[in-house]
C-alpha cells in the first residue's frame, strides 16, 4: 500500500506522538484568565464585611430600607465605613468567587438572594456557612425583615454569631 493511500486518524496520531517530532522548544499555551470587572460598592469596607442585596430599580436601597440597614449596623456597632454594600443586579453573571476576587471579603450577609445565584447549592437561611475562608449568613430580603419581628430576631441571632457580638 503506498503512503498516499494511508489514512490515519488524527486522534490516533496524537496518541502515538505525545512529544514533538521535531526537536526544539515547545511553547506552552497560556491559560486564559477570567477578567473580573471593577465592582462598585457603597461603603469603605474597612472590616471586609460584604452586604449583598439585589435591587434592579435603584443603585442600592431606597431611603426606608437604607435607614433599616443603618439601624441594623448600629446595633452591631458597625457603620457604612466598615462594610461594602454590593448590589448583585449590577453584575448578575458573577458568582461568589468572582465577588471575592473583586472585593476583599472575610464575612458577608446575603439579603434575599438565592444561593444558586451566587453559585452555591441549597443553603439554609440564618445559618452560618464558611466558603473559602469567608463566613456567610443568608437571610430574607430587607423589606421582609423590616416588617416581621420574628425575621428580625432570626437575623439578629445570626449576626451575633457572624460578628461575635
Amino acid at each position: 500500500m503506498p503512503l498516499e493511500q494511508l489514512d490515519l486518524d488524527p486522534y490516533f496520531l496524537a496518541k502515538i506522538f505525545t512529544q514533538p517530532i521535531i526537536p526544539g522548544k515547545s511553547v506552552p499555551v497560556a491559560a486564559e484568565e477570567k477578567v473580573v470587572p471593577k465592582v462598585k460598592y457603597l461603603g469603605e469596607n474597612q472590616k471586609n464585611i460584604a452586604l449583598f442585596i439585589q435591587n434592579e430599580n435603584e443603585a442600592y436601597l431606597n431611603e426606608e430600607l437604607f435607614n433599616l440597614l443603618t439601624n441594623i449596623l448600629n446595633a452591631c456597632k458597625l457603620s457604612m465605613q466598615d462594610v461594602s454594600l454590593l448590589n448583585v443586579s449590577h453584575h448578575p453573571s458573577l458568582a461568589f468567587p468572582d465577588w471575592k476576587a473583586a472585593v476583599k471579603i472575610t464575612r458577608g450577609v446575603v439579603f434575599g438572594i438565592a444561593p444558586e445565584q451566587l453559585g452555591f447549592s441549597d443553603i439554609p437561611l440564618y445559618q452560618l456557612v464558611t466558603v473559602n475562608d469567608t463566613t456567610l449568613l443568608f437571610s430574607d430580603e430587607l423589606s421582609l425583615i423590616g416588617s416581621d419581628k420574628l425575621l428580625k430576631a432570626r437575623l439578629w441571632a445570626g449576626l451575633k454569631q457572624l460578628l461575635n457580638i
